[in-house]
């Protein structure tokens, strides 16, 4: 079972301010209420990183794995080892001088997750949205 969102925001910064600072995971844990550290793991021909995340009731540990990256365009990246599987992909377009960011969002849960997920997808889209705009924030603020 797959669930999958998108949100939108527009950011009013350049489009390589935008794409210079979200391509930088360790940015993450800034911007994601949830996302406690970011750390780069050596392996060979894709970049990985481990991601430790505060589900309030206990702390879990993500690998993620860049799958692709488009300089000033896209971000494309997994998530394993978390309670479920789950993809982001972040595309950038210039919009005069700023940038429309849009990120779209695969969860694969299994079973019982994958009920609740979905029960709860409009919640978890608005939460994701309102990280977009902590980082929306920042990039304007910086």
């Amino acid at each position: 079972m797959e669930i999958t969102f998108s949100n939108e925001v527009g950011i009013e910064s350049n489009i390589e301010n935008v794409y210079a600072y979200l391509s930088k995971m360790e940015n993450f844990s800034t911007w994601n209420y949830a996302v406690m550290s970011v750390e780069p793991v050596e392996n060979g021909t894709n970049a990985n990183y481990i991601l430790k995340r505060d589900l309030g009731n206990k702390i879990e540990t993500e690998t993620v794995t860049v799958l692709e990256t488009k300089l000033n365009q896209r971000l494309y990246f997994q998530a394993n080892g978390g309670r479920f599987p789950y993809e982001m992909k972040y595309e950038l377009q210039q919009s005069g001088n700023g940038t429309i960011l849009t990120n779209a969002v695969i969860l694969k849960p299994a079973g019982v997750n994958g009920i609740m997920l979905k029960l709860l997808k409009s919640n978890i889209q608005a939460e994701v949205n309102k990280n977009l705009n902590v980082l929306k924030h920042i990039l304007e603020s910086g």
